[in-house]
């Protein structure tokens, strides 16, 4: 492959950052703009606190649009020797529930008398009620045998009544696990409301630039906590995606040419230059962009020895980013075909090859989510946006004048959607509903991320 092909290979998986040439043709009203987030000023491995969070959220207002419910985590009384898990515990409840995008969490200043001092079991209701709060979160803090004990509610202030939420107790919990308690009681809240749980706890894997020509691989909580290096092997290392068990499947030059890995392990061995991959749902199959006479072509790999089982496409055009469906009947990827690049869906062996966006003149890096619908990148604007697209080809766009935004992963429930964002001026990873309306950094700082993944 020449260098010019190369580079025109890795511009369309999104390897490297492209520099817009003219407006794209994404006829849409404007959204309601978003404030400038406001500089993160906690460790890079915490990210924002929720305060920063909420000044950040992005809100388009429209027909239906739904409204946050106002939500108080009332103070509450600490036992000696346990201030720094009680802090964690609050400071990780109220960011998680405003990252959530069901609530807004009071200010605490707006409280009345001291919560702190009430029975956690019987509120005060009418205070609640007129600091505007629906539910509350009281928390009990107690010593248990090797730790501490904790007792969270929830209760519907208008009805005051409780209700019933998992992960309400936690006995004898570690400083370390502190937070993984509270997400697990945030999930159980999430499901108590929406009807299906939340995923705090889960995982958001990256590919970050290093000086020279390394890119190492780095894993996240997603909420920007609990930040991590996976790969580090002083080569450049791109495109992870999570493997079955937990592994990392990536694309890295550590052998001289771009290979296909999981983990430590070389899975490709042959002379080919490879893009990047991704594991079929069920997890015997994978899919790949590879150099083949000249171009980026698809193929499927056997995952155990790495050798190319059938080739999808055979073209004198790119095809890159390849992305399995739910069910792992069909595959979306982008293709420029057409001379410029735009994203195509066909069915896992090959056939029935159909062009999915016919609006834009420049998309890529589609990803299959959870309920069938595919998110993408597309110029628009001079800047790169985030939009959706169904089977039916209806697209909905998630960013507007707010930056540059790109590389969309889905969360695994389908509700939400990490991506990369420079609209403060350096690329921050985010999160968002799966509709546009809520918006939030989850890291700190600008750094040159890529490609997230989520699990």
């Amino acid at each position: 492959m020449t260098r010019r092909n190369l580079v025109q290979s890795l511009l369309l998986a999104g390897a490297l950052t492209v520099i817009p040439v003219g407006p794209g043709p994404f006829a849409q009203a404007p959204a309601t703009p978003a404030a400038p987030p406001a500089a993160g000023t906690s460790e890079p491995s915490r990210g924002p606190d929720s305060k920063d969070l909420f000044e950040s959220i992005h809100v388009v207002v429209g027909p239906s649009a739904r409204a946050l419910d106002p939500i108080a985590v009332s103070p509450f009384a600490c036992i000696d020797g346990a201030q720094g898990s009680c802090k964690e515990i609050d400071e990780v409840l109220a960011k998680d529930l405003t990252l959530s995008g069901f609530f807004k969490v009071l200010d605490k200043a707006a409280f009345l008398g001291d919560p702190a001092a009430a029975d956690p079991a019987s509120p005060r209701w009418d205070d609640w009620f007129n600091v505007g709060a629906k539910y509350l979160v009281t928390v009990a803090v107690s010593k248990g045998a090797s730790g501490i004990d904790l007792r969270f509610r929830l209760a519907s202030v208008g009805d005051h009544k409780a209700i019933a939420v998992k992960g309400s107790t936690a006995t004898n919990v570690a400083p370390g696990h502190v937070r993984r308690a509270v997400h697990a009681f945030v999930n159980g809240i999430i499901e108590a409301i929406t009807g299906k749980p939340g995923i705090f706890g889960s995982q958001v894997l990256l590919s970050l630039k290093l000086p020279g020509f390394e890119r190492a691989i780095q894993a996240m909580d997603m909420d920007g906590s609990g930040r991590r290096t996976i790969i580090d092997n002083k080569s450049s290392n791109m495109f992870p995606r999570w493997a079955p068990g937990g592994g990392v499947l990536y694309t890295s030059f550590l052998s001289g040419l771009p290979q296909v890995y999981v983990d430590d392990r070389r899975v490709t061995h042959d002379e080919h230059q490879y893009r990047s991959a991704a594991f079929s749902p069920d997890g015997s199959r994978i899919v790949a962009s590879v150099d083949m006479d000249g171009q980026s072509d698809l193929v499927l790999l056997d995952p155990k020895t790495g050798a190319i089982t059938k080739r999808l496409t055979e073209s004198e055009w790119d095809e890159v980013t390849p992305s399995w469906s739910p069910d792992g009947r069909s595959i979306a990827y982008c293709s420029n075909k057409t001379g410029r690049p735009q994203i195509y869906l066909m069915n896992a062996d090959g056939t029935g090859e159909r062009r999915l966006t016919m609006r834009g003149s420049y998309n890529t890096s589609p990803r299959f989510g959870p309920t069938g619908l595919v998110a993408f990148a597309g110029m628009d604007d001079f800047v790169s946006d985030l939009f959706t697209v169904d089977m039916s080809g209806n697209i909905n766009r998630l960013t507007q004048q707010q930056g540059s935004n790109k590389d969309p992963a889905w969360s695994p429930d389908g509700r939400w959607l990490v991506f990369l964002s420079d609209r403060a001026g350096a690329w921050r990873v985010f999160l968002m509903t799966e509709d546009g309306r809520y918006q939030f950094p989850v890291t700190g700082k600008g750094e040159p991320w890529g490609t997230p993944d989520w699990r």
